[in-house]
């Protein structure tokens, strides 16, 4: 008697353990459940990026994602490139504590940039400048 019952105790235990869907005995009920903690898929906390739109207010003007520094470098143009190249640079030292990389020249020219940079452009009537954060 005591044979069966200790098989009957196993057995149901099992079966218990099994309906439950989160034991101890086998680790939980499958899909990384367990007792200790929430059951099912944990979404990671991530940081939203700031959101920076697109500033554009022509087919002549640069694109831009900071109206602040679409600002600075309109203040900052000069009568020559290397004129508002040293400009803008010194506003933006004052400015801002970021780096910035600022190129002026009398032709357009491409680049690419991460898109959670800021980056903006602008254009006189003799040069296009344009300033990107590293």
């Amino acid at each position: 008697m005591s044979r069966f019952f200790v098989t009957f105790l196993i057995i149901s235990t099992i079966l218990l353990e099994m309906a439950s869907g989160c034991g101890s005995l086998f680790g939980g009920g499958g899909g990384g459940c367990c007792c200790s903690g929430g059951c099912g898929r944990k979404k990671r906390s991530v940081e939203e990026p700031e959101f920076r739109g697109i500033v554009s207010r022509g087919e002549q003007d640069m694109l831009c994602n900071s109206p602040e520094l679409k600002s600075l470098i309109v203040q900052s143009m000069r009568s020559s490139p290397e004129l508002s190249s040293k400009s803008l640079q010194s506003a933006l030292e004052d400015h801002d504590s970021h780096r910035y990389v600022v190129v002026c020249s009398e032709n357009p020219f491409h680049y690419s940039i991460k898109h959670d940079s800021a980056y903006c452009g602008a254009r006189n009537g003799s040069h296009y400048c344009q300033a990107f954060a590293i």
